[in-house]
C-alpha cells in the first residue's frame, strides 16, 4: 500500500510528539514514515528543522576489503579512472569513497628519464604536439602540458597559422 502524503493537513503536537518518539527507538526516516503514512521527505524536513537525528544507516560498501583494495591502488598512483576500472566501480563511485575515506589520487604520471631530451629532439624536427605524443605513446595534453612546463615551444608555434588574418583591436587613447 502506498503512503498517502498529508500535505494539506499540518503537523500537530501529537504527530510530532510521535515522530520524535519514533526517532529516539532510532528508525530510519522511511520507517517512520511508513508507520504515519508521511513521505520521507516530509519526515526529513520536519526533523531536520526541529534539530532531530535519524538511525544512520552503515555504509554498505564500506568493507576492510575494498577498504585494503582502494589503498592498494592508490599506492601505486593510479587514477580514479584507472581505480574504478581495477574493481568494477565507475570513477565518481570511486571518487566519492575516496574522499569518504580521505585518500587521495596522484594521476601525474612519472616521466621517465630522458623524456624531456626526446621531446626537445621531435620537436627539433618538426614535430607538432600531435606528432609527439604518438610517437612517445602519450596523450597531446600530456605532451601540450609537458612543453608548458619545459617553458619550450614547437616550431609549428612560432609560425602563423594559414587563412584569413585575425583581427586584432587597437585601443586608441582617449583624447
Amino acid at each position: 500500500m502506498a503512503a498517502s502524503a498529508r500535505t494539506d493537513e499540518k503537523w500537530s503536537a501529537a504527530l510530532t510528539r510521535k515522530m520524535a518518539k519514533l526517532a529516539d527507538q532510532e528508525m530510519s526516516a522511511a520507517q517512520i514514515a511508513k508507520a504515519l503514512r508521511l513521505t520521507r521527505g516530509q519526515v526529513l524536513g520536519k526533523m531536520h528543522r526541529l534539530g532531530l537525528k535519524t538511525k544512520t544507516s552503515p555504509r554498505k560498501w564500506l568493507t576492510t576489503a575494498l577498504v585494503e583494495k582502494l589503498t592498494a591502488l592508490v599506492d601505486q598512483r593510479l587514477s580514479a579512472r584507472q581505480i574504478g576500472q581495477a574493481i568494477g566501480l565507475t570513477h565518481s563511485q570511486v571518487n566519492y569513497r575516496m574522499r569518504y575515506l580521505g585518500l587521495k589520487t596522484n594521476s601525474k604520471t612519472e616521466w621517465p628519464p630522458g623524456q624531456a631530451e626526446k621531446i626537445t629532439k621531435l620537436i627539433n624536427q618538426g614535430l607538432s604536439h600531435g606528432g609527439i605524443a604518438k610517437a612517445l605513446g602519450l596523450t597531446r595534453g600530456q605532451v601540450l602540458n609537458k612543453v608548458r612546463r619545459l617553458g619550450l615551444k614547437t616550431k609549428n608555434a612560432a609560425r602563423p597559422k594559414k587563412g584569413r588574418p585575425r583581427k586584432v583591436a587597437h585601443l586608441e587613447a582617449a583624447a
